[in-house]
C-alpha cells in the first residue's frame, strides 16, 4: 500500500503551504526563551525544595528542557550551512548535559560523575563560542553579547562544583538559575544584532 504523506497530512488538517524555517535571530529568542524557562526551573526546584521531586514529571522536567534544547540546535546544524560544527559542538553538550542530570536524577548516577559530563560541556560550549563566535571587532554589539555567552558558560560551569557541595542549599541554586537566566536575556539581545544584520 502506497501512502501519499500530503493527503494524510491534508485529512489531518495539517498545511506546510506555509511552512519556512525560523530566521537566526528568531530562533536566539526561541533559546533565549529556553534558557528563561531552564533558570525559571532552577528558581521553582529550589524554593520547593524535596517537595517538587514527589513527581516525576516535575522531576525530569529541567534535564527534559536540556535535552530538547540540545537536540533544538542540533537540528539548527541540518538547516544553517554556515555554523554547523558551532551548533553541533553547543547541541551534543547541552543533551548529554540534561541525560546526565535525569540519571542524577533518578538515583541512577552519582553527581560527581554527572559533573564529569556538565562541566566540561559548559566548558566546551564556552571555548566553542569563543572559537566561532567572537568574530567582529570587540566594540561590536555581538561580539559583546557572544563574549557574555563565553563568560557565563564559565561561571556555570564553576557554579554546578560549587552547588555540587551542598546541592540542597536554595542560595547555591538561585545563584546558577540566576547566571542561566542572563544567558537567556542575552541571546534576547543577540537576536537585536541578527536582525540589524540582516
Amino acid at each position: 500500500m502506497v501512502v501519499d504523506v500530503a493527503t494524510a497530512f491534508g485529512s489531518l488538517h495539517v498545511s506546510f503551504e506555509h511552512a519556512k524555517l525560523i530566521e537566526p535571530d528568531e530562533s536566539h529568542n526561541l533559546f533565549g526563551a529556553g534558557f528563561i524557562l531552564l533558570g525559571s526551573l532552577l528558581v521553582a526546584e529550589a524554593v520547593a525544595g524535596g517537595v517538587w521531586h514527589r513527581s516525576l514529571a516535575r522531576t525530569l522536567i529541567f534535564p527534559g528542557t536540556l535535552v530538547a534544547l540540545g537536540l533544538g540546535m542540533l537540528a539548527v546544524t541540518a538547516v544553517e550551512p554556515n555554523a554547523r560544527l558551532a551548533h553541533l559542538a553547543m547541541g551534543t553538550p547541552l543533551a548529554i548535559g540534561g541525560w546526565a542530570e535525569a540519571r542524577v536524577r533518578l538515583a541512577g548516577m552519582k553527581r560527581q560523575y554527572a559533573d564529569m559530563f556538565i562541566v566540561p560541556g559548559l566548558l566546551f560550549a564556552a571555548l566553542e563560542t569563543a572559537a566561532f563566535h567572537l568574530d567582529g571587532t570587540a566594540n561590536a554589539g555581538n561580539f559583546a553579547t557572544h563574549a557574555a555567552i563565553v563568560v557565563a558558560g564559565v561561571v556555570i560551569a564553576g557554579l554546578r562544583l560549587y552547588q555540587s557541595g551542598e546541592p540542597t542549599s536554595v542560595r547555591r541554586s538561585l545563584v546558577v538559575s540566576a547566571v542561566v537566566m542572563i544567558v537567556g536575556l542575552v541571546l534576547f539581545v543577540d537576536s537585536l544584532f541578527q536582525t540589524s544584520a540582516t
